[in-house]
């Protein structure tokens, strides 16, 4: 996709906006379906909605890309890589704390599943920096 596509300003900006929420909305709704799934013991029914829930979830950024086109460069891109990977460096201690606030409320349950996706947002944040070291890209 040319980063400097854009449906910004244009006849079809309204229909892409709808487009795009659709889409992040339909994302959301089939990760729902597959946790739901997997609590059941749905293990191909929660597989079949991640796949879709994938798809769907990068139909939407291709459409808000033509929302937002990625013409200021390919720098601003790196800068705004390097917040997503600080905000998952960072989530292990604000998850931490989310789920014992739960768990204070009663709900130990409902913080373990929270501290239950620390692993993966620890894996975020090396994922992304694998990719800044390969490329020199300073991220601390």
């Amino acid at each position: 996709m040319n980063p400097k596509l854009t449906a910004k300003g244009t006849a079809i900006e309204e229909l892409i906006k709808t487009l795009h929420g659709a889409e992040v909305n339909g994302a959301n709704a089939y990760y729902v379906l597959a946790a739901q799934a997997k609590s059941y013991g749905l293990e191909d029914l929660a597989e079949a909605m991640l796949a879709n829930a994938a798809e769907d979830a990068f139909h939407g950024g291709k459409y808000g890309a033509l929302l937002n086109p990625g013409a200021e460069g390919e720098a601003a891109l790196w800068k705004r890589a390097v917040g997503f990977y600080q905000a998952e460096a960072g989530a292990r201690t604000k998850l931490l704390e989310l789920a014992q606030q739960v768990r204070d409320a009663g709900l130990p349950e409902i913080a373990d599943e929270i501290a239950a996706t620390i692993p993966e947002e620890d894996e975020h944040a090396r994922r992304l920096a694998k990719v800044f070291e390969a490329h020199g890209i300073s991220y601390k």
